[in-house]
């Protein structure tokens, strides 16, 4: 259940898929530098740049969303044109081997991180747009970050964006779960396997601070 704009962007992983083996085919022919920026400028680089266009037409509000056939939804053409590296996780882990890579990458999503972030090479960020990272935060493996979460309703699917929010200095332990609104404060030493659920504070009681339609999301 989409709208017809949305179920454009839906082909946006086919056709990424295309052009990046028309990329690679261009390279095997003439391999050269100017062939190798091809590629890594269809690989890496297009994606984010169409998001950030796809965003100044139809901003990404943090909030609950609706899916439907009438209603343009800016979260789930950004899920689409993030699928590809979903399908093919290695791309992203190859930008975390080279120090300050992957952070330099975020941000060209939209995210902001500081610098000296430390990431392992096995994590999962489901929404590139949407973390808010401080400096020196330390990330142990299989980590997962999520700006979102899914509610079907009689109504129809539903969505609740909002950032994902890590303070400086603060450790995140292997097998952590984040979801949308949550937060580590600065100098946070999150344990392993903790889950940090939706408009949550790690180290704070469990409550929701937020409207009590929120409220009815959690994570899975």
């Amino acid at each position: 259940m989409m709208s017809g704009a949305n179920r454009l962007f839906s082909y946006f992983p086919l056709l990424l898929t295309v052009a990046a083996f028309l990329a690679l085919g261009v390279f095997a022919a003439w391999p050269n530098g100017w062939s190798g920026l091809l590629v890594v400028f269809v690989i890496y680089l297009l994606p984010p740049m169409v998001l950030r266009i796809m965003l100044r037409w139809a901003p990404l509000k943090p909030g609950v969303i609706a899916i439907n056939e009438r209603t343009f939804c800016s979260w789930l053409a950004s899920h689409h044109i993030q699928a590809f590296y979903d399908a093919l996780p290695y791309l992203e882990s190859l930008l975390r081997v080279i120090p300050g890579f992957y952070s330099a990458w975020l941000r060209m999503w939209g995210s902001r991180v500081g610098y000296g972030v430390d990431w392992p090479v096995r994590i999962d960020v489901l929404d590139r747009e949407m973390m808010d990272i401080g400096n020196r935060v330390v990330f142990a493996r299989e980590v997962e970050l999520s700006g979102h979460v899914r509610q079907k309703t009689e109504a129809g699917l539903r969505v609740l964006v909002r950032p994902v929010r890590i303070g400086s200095h603060a450790f995140v332990g292997s097998g952590v779960r984040m979801g949308p609104g949550a937060v580590a404060p600065h100098d946070a030493n999150v344990p392993a396997l903790t889950v940090i659920d939706v408009n949550e504070t790690f180290g704070e009681p469990r409550r929701h601070h937020a409207l009590p339609v929120e409220a009815e999301f959690a994570l899975g």
